[in-house]
């Protein structure tokens, strides 16, 4: 104990040298603390991402693209098949319909225009604009969930602002409709119009943000299957796979299971590449963890070589009056231990501080340098997903053709540090590393002190 307490009143014996390598050994130790909270924030949010980013798989009618082209419908059984497939975890089927005037009382909120005029569509032609209403889609869904929130219609953004959903088994006659719609004619909960000769009974109504699919109206897959005069015909689902690493996989079983039937697409490639910069940060954040602690454990060695030399003849005269080396290494162990806990208690609150931003340069230079255009990519149904990000509808979304843009520029914006059990244990063991490896040399140098040398040159 005697040497112990020797050991750590030895640490202050000079101040001025043991700030500089307490702040060294802080500097040190913190920016290790700041690189392991960022590795892990990084490492946390690749693994999200995997596990509910770009893990959909959409499929179509070959040929069969945003409503138009052509091809031959799939069936429901070929579409619920495909759960069948490894680690295929939902499949959201759907049956995209149009209602023309002749055959519902409802009035479409948007105007064919000069674009409808222009890209044909039944609404005129030679680009002549026209004031021609657009036929109103229906989508029948047989995943129409609980809130909408992840794609009803391929954005991402629906929320169901009020009423319920449906069963995804519902035969009823009944229909979720956009706010668009909705205010166009007057609907709420509760009411009622006409399409294909039926009452349907409005149950919901969403908001997704955009005209264009607010301008819709979901209904269970059954009902639309059967008053459109298309059993068991399908024209879009989505796969959900259990997580990005499996797309491939999935998507490769998916094709050889439908064959020349369907168009299978993903945005797997696109999600990876927008993962690129995270995984730059966590094997940068890596490499200078290893550094930080190597360093700080030079730094400390090289402290007590020079603490040793200084004090040869103090070891001697210990060793003289019958100190053991042991005694002795444990007094000079418990003086580089004593440097390593104030820097690491200095340098953890650093790390803590400066992780936050240290992160978020890390992740804005790569994703400044590795950045790449968002392209285009086909949702369910044929339409587009974009921007490369790629999303998961939750249980209860339906994709159906709509503009999505972005990528994952919500990703790096999002990601958090913060200190967890593992970091705080990694700390300590980091600390006795440090002092371990800071002593280790010192120790031998002093076991090779013979008093009698020392003492005859004094």
């Amino acid at each position: 104990m005697n040497a112990l307490r020797r050991g750590v009143r030895n640490a202050f014996r000079n101040a001025m040298r043991s700030v500089g390598v307490v702040v060294i050994l802080a500097v040190a130790i913190a920016l290790s603390i700041s690189m392991l909270i960022a590795r892990d924030a990084v490492n946390a949010k690749i693994s999200s991402v995997r596990s509910s980013t770009g893990n959909t798989i959409s499929v179509s009618p070959a040929g069969f693209f945003g409503g138009q082209g052509g091809g031959t419908a799939l069936t429901t059984a070929q579409i619920t098949g495909l759960l069948s497939i490894p680690n295929v975890t939902a499949v959201q089927a759907q049956l995209s319909e149009r209602l023309t005037s002749t055959q519902t009382n409802l009035t479409s909120p948007t105007t064919a225009g000069s674009l409808g005029a222009r890209f044909g569509g039944g609404f005129g032609g030679g680009g002549t604009p026209t004031t021609s209403a657009l036929s109103i889609r229906v989508i029948g869904t047989n995943s129409p969930g609980n809130s909408l929130v992840g794609g009803a219609n391929g954005g991402g953004t629906e929320k169901l602002t009020s009423g319920v959903a449906f069963s995804p088994t519902s035969t009823a006659d009944v229909a979720i409709v956009g706010t668009t719609l909705a205010t166009k004619n007057n609907l709420k909960v509760g009411s009622t119009f006409t399409a294909w000769g039926k009452t349907i009974t409005v149950v919901g109504l969403y908001d997704a943000g955009s005209t264009f699919a607010d301008s819709d109206a979901l209904m269970p897959l059954a009902t639309v299957q059967t008053l459109a005069a298309a059993t068991n015909q399908v024209t879009g689902a989505t796969v959900v796979v259990n997580n990005l690493n499996n797309v491939s996989g999935a998507a490769t079983a998916i094709t050889k299971k439908l064959g020349t039937a369907a168009d299978v697409t993903s945005t797997q490639a696109t999600v990876e590449s927008q993962l690129a910069p995270l995984n730059t940060v966590k094997t940068i954040s890596t490499y200078t963890l290893f550094g930080a602690v190597i360093g700080a454990a030079l730094i400390l060695l090289l402290s007590m070589l020079m603490i040793v030399r200084e004090r040869r003849r103090e070891i001697g005269v210990l060793k003289a009056l019958g100190a053991t080396n042991r005694s002795v290494v444990s007094q000079f162990i418990a003086e580089s231990t004593t440097f390593t806990v104030l820097g690491a208690a200095v340098g953890f609150i650093g790390g803590i501080l400066v992780s936050s931003p240290i992160t978020s340069a890390l992740v804005s230079a790569e994703s400044g340098s590795s950045s790449s255009p968002g392209g285009f990519v086909r949702g369910a149904g044929g339409g587009f997903g974009g921007g490369g990000s790629g999303f998961t509808p939750p249980s209860g979304a339906v994709t159906a053709g709509r503009f999505r843009f972005g990528g994952l520029s919500n990703t790096f914006s999002q990601l958090h540090t913060s200190v967890s059990w593992s970091t705080l244990i990694f700390a300590l063991v980091a600390a006795i590393v440090i002092a371990a490896l800071g002593s280790s040399v010192a120790s031998a140098t002093i076991t090779r002190i013979r008093p009698a040398e020392v003492l005859r040159s004094e």
